[in-house]
C-alpha cells in the first residue's frame, strides 16, 4: 500500500487547495498535455459570451483603475484574447493561460474548467462534503490513464447535481472564488508583461515567475477583493506542477518561491497559507502521495462522501466471509494504524476486492481455504501478498501484508463487516 506518512498533512493541502484547480495560470507540461474532450463546442459556445464579458469587466473596473501610473502606461496597449482554445502545444490544456506579447489569452476551455469546479468546491463545502474529491479528479487527470471526454469534465466526475447554482448560497460563493482567482490569473500574466519576460528555463524562469507573482500579489492588495486568489492560485499549480522540478520546467513552482512570496504580502493569514504549501511542496511523500492518489482513483471515489468517510465501491448484502464491506485498520512498518475499507466480491472460494485507505483505490485478489483468504494486492505500481484469518461468523478477519513476495513484512490489518 506505501501510504504517505503525514496523511493529514496531504489533506490539510489538498483539501485547502479547496478550489482545486480554480486560477491555475500555469500549464502542465508537454509529456502530461490533455488533450481537448472535456467540453464540446456548443458548451464553450454557451459559456463564452459571460466569460468575455466578466472577464474583461474584471480587467478593465478592478484592475485598470488600481494601476500606478507607470504599471498604467507599460500596460496601456495590453488586450484580453479569449479564443475557444489555446494555441499551438497550449491547445487541449485545461489551464493553458499565458501571456504573448500585448496579449493575455485566456481561451474559453480554460475558463470553463476552473468555474466548474468552484462551483464544485462551493457545492461541496455547503453541503457539508469532503474536499478530498476534488484533488483526487485533478490527480486524475494529471496522473491517470482516463482520456479526457464529458464524462470526466468536472461537474459529471465529481457527482455535484446539475442545478447545483440555482441553490443561492452555492452560487455566490462559486462566483465569489471564481472572480478572485481569474483577478490574480490576470495579475500574474499582467506581471509578465509589465517586466518584458519572453519565456525562459531554469534559474531565469523561476526568476520570471517570482517576479510576476509579486507584481500580482501588490495590485491585488489595492483592489477592494480578498486575498484568496493569490493562494488558489498556488494551490492549483502545486497540483499540476512536475516533481521533482528541473531545469527544463518552464514554470517552476518551489516551497523556495512560495516562501519568497510569503515575505512580500501583507495579509498574514496569506502569508501563513503560503508558508505551509511551501513545506508541503517541499514533502515527497505528499507529492508522491498526491500522484498515487490520481493514478488510483475511479469514478466511484470522486463520488461525494462525508469527510472521514473512505470512497466505497457497490457491494451487495453480504452474510459470509469475504463477502460485502468492510472497514478496519492497518499498520505498515511500524508507524500508527491508518483506517481501511474493503468491499469483496466473492465467488465460490475466489475473491477479488477493492479497498481505500484515503489515496486512491487498490486492488486485490484472492483464494479461500477454509477461514483464510491468501491475496494479492496492488496500488499504484506497488503491490505484495498478505493473510486474512476470518472469524467463525464471518464477521470480522485479522490479517498481514507485504511487499513482493512476502505476506507479512509490512504490517498488519484487519476489518469488521460494516455499512
Amino acid at each position: 500500500m506505501n501510504h504517505a506518512p503525514r496523511l493529514d498533512a496531504r489533506w490539510f493541502a489538498w483539501a485547502a487547495f479547496a478550489l482545486a484547480a480554480a486560477s491555475a495560470a500555469l500549464a502542465v507540461p508537454p509529456a502530461q498535455a490533455i488533450e481537448p474532450g472535456l467540453y464540446d463546442r456548443a458548451t464553450l459556445d454557451h459559456w463564452g459570451a459571460r466569460y468575455r464579458r466578466s472577464t474583461q469587466k474584471i480587467l478593465d473596473e478592478v484592475i485598470r483603475p488600481v494601476l500606478l501610473a507607470d504599471e498604467r502606461r507599460r500596460l496601456a496597449a495590453v488586450r484580453l484574447d479569449m479564443p475557444t482554445q489555446a494555441e499551438g502545444s497550449q491547445r487541449g490544456r485545461p489551464l493553458a493561460f499565458y501571456a504573448d506579447g500585448w496579449r493575455v489569452v485566456m481561451p474559453l476551455y480554460s475558463l470553463k474548467f476552473p468555474d466548474d469546479l468552484c462551483t464544485a468546491y462551493a457545492w461541496l463545502q455547503i453541503k457539508g462534503y469532503s474536499l478530498e474529491t476534488i484533488s483526487d479528479f485533478t490527480a486524475m487527470l494529471r496522473y491517470g490513464r482516463a482520456s479526457p471526454t464529458p464524462a470526466l469534465a468536472p461537474l459529471a466526475a465529481l457527482g455535484i447535481p446539475a442545478n447545483a447554482l440555482d441553490d443561492k448560497q452555492v452560487d455566490e460563493l462559486a462566483l465569489g472564488h471564481f472572480v478572485t482567482a481569474r483577478t490574480f490569473i490576470l495579475l500574474h500574466e499582467l506581471g509578465h508583461v509589465v517586466h518584458g519576460h519572453r519565456g525562459g528555463r531554469g534559474a531565469r524562469s523561476r526568476m520570471n515567475e517570482e517576479a510576476a507573482d509579486r507584481f500580482a500579489a501588490e495590485v491585488m492588495a489595492r483592489t477592494p477583493l480578498p486575498p484568496l486568489g493569490s493562494l488558489v492560485f498556488f494551490m492549483a499549480d502545486a497540483s499540476w506542477a512536475g516533481y521533482p522540478t528541473s531545469e527544463a520546467d518552464t514554470h517552476p513552482l518551489s516551497g523556495a518561491r512560495l516562501r519568497t512570496l510569503a515575505e512580500r504580502v501583507e495579509d498574514r493569514g496569506l502569508a501563513q497559507g503560503l508558508r505551509q504549501l511551501a513545506g508541503l511542496m517541499d514533502d515527497p511523500d505528499i507529492r508522491t502521495g498526491f500522484a498515487a492518489a490520481g493514478k488510483t482513483a475511479t469514478f466511484a471515489s470522486l463520488k461525494p462522501h462525508h469527510p472521514g468517510e473512505l470512497p466505497r465501491a457497490a457491494a451487495s448484502a453480504a452474510t459470509e466471509a469475504y463477502s460485502g464491506s468492510y472497514v478496519g485498520r492497518a499498520t505498515q512498518l511500524g508507524e500508527a494504524a491508518f483506517p481501511v475499507r474493503i468491499d469483496f466480491r466473492r465467488t465460490g472460494e475466489r475473491v477479488q476486492g477493492q479497498y481505500s485507505f484515503g489515496v486512491g483505490i487498490g486492488s486485490l485478489a484472492g483464494r479461500i481455504d477454509g477461514r483464510r483468504l491468501n491475496f494479492e494486492w496492488q496500488w499504484a505500481g506497488n503491490h505484495g501478498r498478505g493473510v486474512f484469518h476470518a472469524s467463525r461468523d464471518g464477521k470480522t478477519f485479522d490479517g498481514t501484508w507485504g511487499y513482493r513476495q512476502s505476506a507479512d513484512n509490512a504490517g498488519t490489518w484487519n476489518g469488521k463487516r460494516g455499512r
